[in-house]
Order: structure tokens, then sequence, then C-alpha cells
């Protein structure tokens, strides 16, 4: 199953990123809190449609994560977000603490961890999303910026 999700998602970021924007764009929004280089090289496509492979899975929690109505995924270095959840730079900053896990990790690294963790956990209590949630979470009550790589790469 993994070769087959990594094999779509390296499909679906080539057939994206081409159209998509770069997160360098959100700079002043995010006050410092990632490096100019790291939102040069991260992306976003906004679209209706948020993009998920096909799995097949006996795994109720994986199913429903597969199934899960949301606002943002990422894939690598690309997230996707929908109309209503651009202008949120909240939900930016978690895709982008995603896209820093799979750098780390890798793509098998992280799908292994991540399909592993919603398996064993459930969503909420993954521990790579709730690592973005609570950074989310950070950014929106912090009055100061922080450095956001530095805690990823902590925590991981």
């Amino acid at each position: 199953m993994i070769n087959e999700v990594s094999k779509w998602i390296e499909e679906t970021v080539s057939q994206y990123i081409p159209h998509a924007r770069k997160c360098s764009e959100l700079a002043p929004d995010l006050r410092g809190c990632y490096p100019e280089e790291f939102l040069d090289n991260s992306y976003f496509v906004v679209t209706e449609n948020i993009p998920k492979p096909q799995v097949l899975s006996q795994d109720l929690n994986l199913r429903n994560f597969i199934t899960m109505d949301v606002d943002g995924i990422t894939y690598k270095n690309l997230y996707f977000v929908k109309p209503q959840a651009v202008n949120d730079i909240a939900l930016h900053v978690h895709e982008l603490v995603h896209v820093y896990q799979w750098s780390i990790l890798g793509v098998q690294g992280f799908l292994e961890r991540y399909i592993t963790e919603v398996t064993i956990n459930g969503y909420q209590g993954a521990p790579l999303e709730r690592m973005a949630y609570e950074i989310e979470q950070m950014f929106r009550i912090s009055t100061n910026s922080f450095d956001i790589l530095s805690i990823v790469k902590q925590r991981i």
C-alpha cells in the first residue's frame, strides 16, 4: 500500500506543482516563523476538490481519515487548501509543519509513520498531526514570532 500511495503522491505533485503558488507570498503574515528559503521551496494550490489517494484498507481509522472532509492536506512540499480557508494563515502554518515533517522523514518514512499513527491513534491522536495542531494553536495565540522548524525538528 505504501508504494502505491507514494507513486500516487509523486504523480499528483508533478501534476499540480506547475499551477501552485509559492508560500513565500505568505511571508509577511508568518511573522518570521519560517525561513524565506523554506517558503520559496514550499507550495500550495487552492482547490475545491482536495485530491486524496484511493486506498483500500480494513482499518476504520485509516478509512475515516481518507474520507474525511478537510480544509487542507499536504503531500511532500505541496499542500492543497480549500478556497474558504485560503486566508486562514494558521492553517498554512499547520500545513507547512507537515511540509517540514515530510522533508525530515522522506516520503517513505512519512507515509509509514503517519499511516501507523492514524491506524493506532486515530487522526486526532496521531502524533504528527497533534504536533501540527499544537504549533497552529501556538501561532494563533502568539504575539511574537517563533522558529517553527526548530520546534518540529526537536519533536520528531
